[in-house]
């Protein structure tokens, strides 16, 4: 497949580091980018809206988010006003996101620049801001979810994988790229999430793959080794997504459980935690075995989705060798229409965790 390609070539570049397209590269050991790669933390100051409380409709704008400094790569975004989704039951309905304008370029520590390629951009993704409805904590101009204690409870849900609820076609062979072995095991569905999740702990490696843009595949010391100009799974065009405009990560093929990718379309929310922080994503891109391989690499995800986290975002030198915690929601109830609608992805986000913590007290 299109994996099988681009890993020939870029084995003989970089045995240590394995990349979404089978092949080199993305986190070194330290997990920190060198000098010259952009910069990964967000750009622009959140908006905060108003949040809601006991289930009420909160209508407060949020106030207009401010341009980053200039060691961070976003541009300013300009915060639309943001209105509260009413919550039922506690779960969210998601606020309306205010459209961002892009993003004006910012200079990073390394003297390059990122602006917005249009859509989701680096430069600023979401005008809005403001509290996470259902979940706790507020949100930056990424949609991250930040102080929520939802994501320490997720951390504690998910800390262990034992042979009860390992999943069946986990030979053993999924591991990071210093070698550490790394399981899959699932968690129980029921109300909301009848399907319940998948879930593993592991590094994150940066997948430039998909569409053209800014710094994908990169230039010099930032470019990436072993780019391919598709992922597995595509936005409602037709097209391959774009690394630095979608949060989506990359599951080995693999990775299965019954409801996971039920239609071949992917797409399913996977929530991605990572020091105290939520940011909701989608399966975008696979991964597959190939004979002779040490291991099946496992933990890697899209420019935009390290960008979300305060993860270094070069996709030839970024990346974080541990602590990052994945759970994909199996069923069709997990797939947003619009892979690439980010306030949709983060709405149903929020409602699939909210279900996962009900159905596993």
């Amino acid at each position: 497949m299109i994996r099988t390609l681009s890993r020939v070539a870029c084995l003989s570049a970089a045995l240590v580091f394995m990349n979404q397209a089978g092949c080199a590269s993305q986190a070194g050991p330290s997990g920190v980018s060198s000098a010259g790669a952009f910069a990964s933390t967000a750009g622009a100051a959140s908006s905060s809206a108003g949040s809601s409380a006991g289930g009420g409709v909160s209508s407060s704008a949020g106030s207009p988010g401010t341009a980053g400094d200039g060691s961070n790569v976003a541009g300013a975004s300009t915060g639309g006003a943001s209105t509260g989704g009413a919550s039922t039951g506690g779960a969210s309905t998601g606020g309306a996101s205010g459209a961002a304008t892009g993003g004006g370029a910012g200079s990073s520590d390394g003297g390059s620049t990122s602006g917005g390629s249009g859509g989701m951009s680096v430069g600023g993704s979401s005008g809005a801001g403001g509290s996470s409805s259902g979940l706790g904590g507020t949100t930056n101009s990424y949609g991250t979810i930040l102080g929520s204690p939802a994501a320490a409870k997720l951390v504690d849900l998910t800390k262990s994988c034992t042979a009860a609820n390992k999943i069946a076609s986990d030979a053993g062979k999924f591991q990071t790229d210093s070698g550490t072995v790394v399981h899959v095991c699932t968690l129980k569905g029921g109300t909301g999430n009848p399907s319940g999740a998948a879930y593993y702990t592991a590094d994150m490696d940066i997948d430039c793959d998909g569409q053209k843009s800014t710094h994908c595949p990169g230039t010099g010391a930032d470019k990436d080794p072993s780019y391919y100009d598709q992922t597995a799974f595509s936005g409602p065009d037709g097209k391959s997504l774009t690394s630095e405009n979608t949060p989506y990560v990359v599951i080995p093929e693999e990775v299965k459980i019954p409801g996971l990718d039920p239609n071949g379309n992917g797409g399913n929310i996977v929530a991605v935690i990572y020091k105290g922080q939520i940011e909701f994503a989608v399966w975008g891109d696979t991964i597959a075995y190939q004979k002779g391989d040490p291991g099946e690499p496992i933990g890697e995800a899209s420019v935009r989705t390290a960008v979300g986290l305060g993860i270094p975002s070069s996709p030839a030198s970024g990346g974080v060798g541990s602590g990052v915690t994945y759970i994909a929601f199996a069923g069709t109830d997990a797939q947003p229409k619009n892979l690439e609608d980010l306030t949709e992805v983060q709405a149903l986000g929020q409602k699939l965790v909210l279900a996962l913590l009900q159905n596993n007290p």
